[in-house]
């Protein structure tokens, strides 16, 4: 029975090494979630940065503000979200500067 026992914990001692992480290891996980945060902006940083570009542009396409839902829905679906992309979108969609 003593052996049973001390067969247990060392099974459960084995299993609590294999879950811990090594110093580098959890280092590593660490810097790959900060990784993917960097990457990219988050999709409520990219509405407000398109917000504030809208707002500036609006007069230069010759559009009202409430255009500013629709368009940002077609440049999610078209995949032009990207700040870089606004122009690109916004002429996909079919406006034109007309200033």
């Amino acid at each position: 029975m003593a052996e049973e026992k001390n067969w247990k914990q060392e099974k459960k001692q084995e299993k609590k090494k294999s879950e811990e992480m090594t110093l580098q290891e959890a280092k590593a996980y660490r810097m790959s979630l900060n990784k993917a945060k960097e990457n990219g902006l988050e999709e409520h940083e990219k509405r407000e940065l398109f917000r504030l570009f809208w707002a500036e542009n609006k007069y230069k396409y010759g559009k009202a503000k409430d255009l500013e839902h629709i368009l940002w829905l077609h440049l999610k679906a078209s995949k032009l979200d990207d700040p870089k992309d606004f122009d690109k979108g916004l002429a996909h969609f079919g406006l034109k500067k007309i200033r």
